[in-house]
């Protein structure tokens, strides 16, 4: 069979599903269930018959083929297959897992659907396991955001930053006029810098503040105190 677009596969799905309640359906039972409308319906259904998947029937019934809702429950699998992978496995919430799964569903290749149920359906078989997963995955996600965090909090120089990196000035070191230089041109604490780019030789480094570029030296950018990221 051609390939089908993800808009039609989200239509025989939708349709499936409708069909699990009443074997035939309306196009505007089928509208407001994914919340397009009737015209949109009506292309889609036009399509689905050409390819031998659905059937419209004169009084406005319509109703799906086998070969489409063998279509369908193949697209539904690997819905369901996505969902449990990013819900139950991978402890994303419900609503963004569901989200997900519609995006991916369409793009994979049945090699990977293969290999995605074999994983799921070890889980599923093996619950301990599964239960230890889970578990060791969320530590190490929460691991790893506390080193984010972490990363985002120290205290670095200005000139630690990488091109393109953003920070907000905590403090500027020193005293006298070079203090002072720095804190005229807009470097005073809770200021939002960007390193923009660095000399061939490390000097000076561009940034941008307020809007505006400045050519500072390494040791002026040493001696502005920062925290990485773009903060609060």
């Amino acid at each position: 069979m051609e390939a089908l677009t993800p808009s039609l596969e989200d239509y025989l799905e939708a349709m499936w599903t409708l069909s699990l309640k009443d074997k035939v359906m309306r196009v505007r039972d089928i509208a407001a269930s994914l919340g397009v409308t009737t015209p949109s319906v009506v292309g889609a259904i036009k399509s689905l018959v050409a390819k031998n998947l659905a059937r419209h029937e004169r009084y406005g019934y319509v109703e799906l083929t086998n070969q489409g809702r063998a279509k369908a429950q193949e697209v539904e699998e690997r819905h369901r297959l996505l969902f449990s992978l990013l819900h139950d496995l991978f402890g994303i919430d419900r609503e963004t897992a569901y989200q997900d799964a519609c995006k991916i569903e369409h793009h994979l290749s049945n090699e990977s659907v293969t290999r995605i149920k074999r994983f799921v359906q070890f889980f599923e078989e093996h619950q301990e396991e599964k239960g230890l997963l889970a578990s060791r995955l969320e530590k190490n996600i929460k691991k790893e955001e506390m080193r984010v965090m972490k990363k985002k909090s120290e205290t670095i120089t200005l000139g630690d930053l990488e091109p393109g990196e953003k920070g907000r000035v905590v403090k500027v070191k020193g005293t006298g006029s070079l203090r002072k230089r720095l804190l005229d041109m807009g470097m005073i604490p809770g200021t939002e810098v960007q390193l923009k780019k660095i000399a061939p030789l490390g000097d000076p480094v561009d940034v941008l503040i307020k809007g505006y570029h400045l050519s500072l030296r390494k040791d002026e950018a040493e001696d502005i105190l920062i925290t990485r990221g773009e903060g609060s």
